[in-house]
């Protein structure tokens, strides 16, 4: 497993009358592999709220008005901007929002950039999703203490 993970401060959204519950996005064009993420993490963990983009300008729209916790960005959008520059317009105007990059490409490159940008952990792609869903999970349980 190759991964990147640099050091995550979350908060957690408190619903009213309800648990805590972990806020996340997914900016992912492959609607399939969005589909499957999706499907995997809210089989593992109960207590997420997730919301999908496909694009920088749904993703924009979808951060200021639902301020999620963790933001799972693909690299490679195909849109007007990558997915670093948008973590990077992302964590500059929201700080408190954490992000994860994913890529096809793992290469140390890639990491470096995405950290530049202000990402929080990144993975391949190639990695097993397991490994996607157990980050999402340990970041539940650490910061939230969800379960």
């Amino acid at each position: 497993m190759m991964r990147c993970q640099f050091v995550m401060v979350l908060h957690c959204t408190i619903i009213i009358g309800q648990e805590m519950m972990l806020k996340i996005l997914l900016v992912e064009d492959n609607l399939s592999f969005r589909g499957s993420l999706k499907s995997a993490l809210l089989n593992r963990i109960a207590d997420l709220e997730i919301k999908e983009a496909a694009d920088d300008k749904s993703t924009m729209v979808i951060v200021e008005a639902y301020l999620p916790d963790l933001i799972i960005m693909d690299i490679n959008l195909n849109c007007a901007i990558s997915g670093l520059d948008l973590t990077k317009l992302i964590t500059t105007m929201y700080s408190e929002i954490a992000v994860v990059i994913l890529s096809h490409h793992d290469i140390p490159e890639y990491r470096s950039v995405a950290m530049e940008n202000g990402a929080h952990s990144f993975f391949s792609k190639s990695s097993p999703l397991e490994n996607i869903i157990d980050y999402v999970d340990s970041v539940a349980l650490s910061e939230c203490g969800l379960h």
